[in-house]
C-alpha cells in the first residue's frame, strides 16, 4: 500500500511549471565503491511483502489519493481494496533472504525503532517526508498482526508535548496522532532523538497490510505534516553519511537493497546521466526530454516532469503518453470496470526508450514485460502504465526497479543508470 501524503495537488502543478533549467549530461561515476561496511554509508534489504495479492484498480486509487487526487474523478470512481492472505513469517536480525513473488507490488525494509530495538516493516517512500507507524497508541481493532513501534518499551523514547501529525488523502481516508523521539536504526546506522510519528486514529482502510508496520519518507525538500515542524528523518540522516545521497537498487521479481552514503559501481553499467531537480521542488523531480516506445518510428521530444518516487507502484504518464503507449499493444483498451488500461496477456508489450536533450549518448529502456501488472481475468491483464491525469508523471517502481538511481541530496539532482536485469 502507498499511504504517504504529498503537498495540495496545485503546489505540486505549480512547482512543474518551473522553466527547463535541469543540468543534463553523463557523468563518470567517481564515489567508491560500497558494501554494507563502507565508512559513512551503509545497505539496507528489501523484501518483498508477500501478504498482500496485488489489485491494479487499488494501486491507482492509492497512487491518486497520494497525491490529493480524489479517485472519484477518474471514470465515475473507484472500487478499491485489496485482497488480504496469510504473512509469511519474517524476524531476526542481519541480512534478510527473500523469494520470488510472481509480482512486484511492495517491497519492505526492516527498521529498529527504541531501546532495545524493536524490528519494524517500513516501506521506504522517496515520495513523502513522514516517517510514521503504527504503534501500541493505535487502538487494537485497528491492527491487523503487524509488527508495531511500543514507546513504552524503549528507554530512549520521550513524548513531544503539544505536537501532532496528520494526513488526510483524497478519497477521505485519514491517519494522524502524536510524536516522539526515539533511537532508529537503519542498516548499520543509529540515530539519536529522531522524530518518530504514531498512530493514534486511522483510518480502517489503511490497516490492511498484515505486515508493512508504516512509511519511511525520504523526499527532498519536503516537509513532514508535523505541528509544529519536527525534523525529518532525512534532516537526521545526512549528517551520518560519507557522502549525502542514497541509491534505490529495485529488483524485478526479487529482492533488491537500498545503498546510503555511497554509490555501488558494481550495481549498474555503463555511465550514470545526472539530472538536476527542478527548482523550487520539494520532491525528486526532473524532466524526461526523450521518449521512445519499441516499434514507433520516431523518438517523441518534450519537458515531461517526473517524480521519483519508490512509493509509487505503478509508472503513471501524461495522458497522451499513455494512448501513445497503449496504441502499440493490439487488444488494449481502457476499462470502465477495471479502472485503467488492460490488454490481452497473450500480448507482447513493447519496451519504453527515453533519455535526455543535452546527452545524446545515454539512453535506457524499461523492458515491455515490467508492464504487465497483473491478471485481472484469464484473458485479461492489468496494464503497469496508467494516466497520471496530469501534465506531470510519477516514476514508480514499474519504471525504477530497470534502473539503478541515486538520490543526491548535496547538488539536487537524480543520478539515473542501467543495470543488468535479471530477466
Amino acid at each position: 500500500m502507498r499511504y504517504a501524503s504529498l503537498a495540495p495537488l496545485a503546489l505540486l502543478l505549480s512547482k512543474t511549471s518551473a522553466h527547463p533549467g535541469a543540468v543534463h549530461g553523463v557523468v563518470n561515476n567517481h564515489f567508491a565503491r560500497g558494501n554494507n561496511d563502507h565508512k559513512g554509508g551503509f545497505a539496507v534489504d528489501l523484501v518483498p511483502n508477500h501478504a498482500y495479492h496485488r489489485n491494479g484498480a487499488a494501486e491507482l486509487a492509492w497512487t491518486y489519493s497520494k497525491y490529493n487526487k480524489n479517485p472519484k474523478d477518474f471514470h465515475g470512481g473507484f472500487v478499491g481494496g485489496t485482497t488480504r492472505v496469510s504473512p509469511s513469517s519474517t524476524g531476526g536480525t542481519g541480512t534478510v533472504v527473500a523469494n520470488n513473488q510472481t509480482y512486484d507490488r511492495e517491497y519492505l525494509s526492516p527498521v529498529y525503532m527504541g531501546t532495545p530495538g524493536q524490528l519494524c516493516w517500513l516501506d521506504i517512500d522517496t515520495g513523502s517526508g513522514d516517517l510514521w507507524l503504527f504503534s501500541s497508541d493505535t487502538p487494537s481493532f485497528y491492527l491487523d498482526g503487524q509488527k508495531i513501534y511500543h514507546p513504552e518499551k524503549s528507554q530512549t523514547s520521550v513524548g513531544i508535548a503539544n505536537a501532532s501529525w496528520s494526513i488526510t488523502y483524497g478519497d477521505g481516508s485519514y491517519a494522524g496522532g502524536g510524536i516522539y523521539r526515539d533511537t532508529v536504526q537503519i542498516g548499520n546506522v543509529t540515530l539519536y532523538n529522531a522524530t518518530v510519528e504514531s498512530a493514534t486514529a486511522v483510518s480502517r482502510s489503511l490497516t490492511m497490510d498484515p505486515v508493512m508496520s508504516g512509511i519511511l519518507g525520504l523526499a527532498l525538500n519536503h516537509s513532514s505534516t508535523t505541528y509544529p515542524q519536527q525534523p525529518t528523518l532525512l534532516d537526521s540522516l545526512r549528517p551520518t553519511l560519507d557522502k549525502n545521497l542514497f541509491a534505490a537498487d529495485l529488483k524485478y521479481q526479487n529482492s533488491g537493497q537500498y545503498h546510503f552514503g555511497y554509490v555501488n559501481e558494481s550495481a549498474y553499467t555503463g555511465n550514470i546521466t545526472w539530472q538536476k531537480v527542478l527548482p523550487q521542488s520539494g520532491f525528486w523531480e526532473f524532466f524526461l526530454q526523450k521518449i521512445h516506445i519499441q516499434g514507433d518510428n520516431v523518438w517523441r521530444m518534450h519537458n515531461w516532469p517526473m517524480v521519483a518516487d519508490t512509493g509509487t507502484t505503478l509508472l503513471l504518464l501524461p495522458t497522451d503518453l499513455v494512448e501513445l503507449y497503449w496504441s502499440f499493444v493490439p487488444g488494449a483498451y481502457m476499462s470502465d470496470v477495471y479502472y485503467g488500461w488492460v490488454f490481452p496477456c497473450n500480448a507482447t508489450l513493447p519496451g519504453f526508450d527515453f533519455g535526455f536533450a543535452d546527452d545524446n549518448s545515454w539512453t535506457a529502456t524499461i523492458p515491455g514485460h515490467y508492464f504487465n501488472f497483473q491478471n485481472v481475468s484469464k484473458t485479461l491483464c492489468y496494464g503497469g502504465i496508467q494516466d497520471s491525469m496530469e501534465p506531470f508523471g510519477i516514476l514508480g517502481d514499474a519504471f525504477l526497479k530497470a534502473l539503478y538511481v541515486i538520490f543526491d541530496m548535496e547538488h539536487s539532482r537524480v543520478g539515473l543508470a542501467s543495470k543488468k536485469l535479471l530477466s
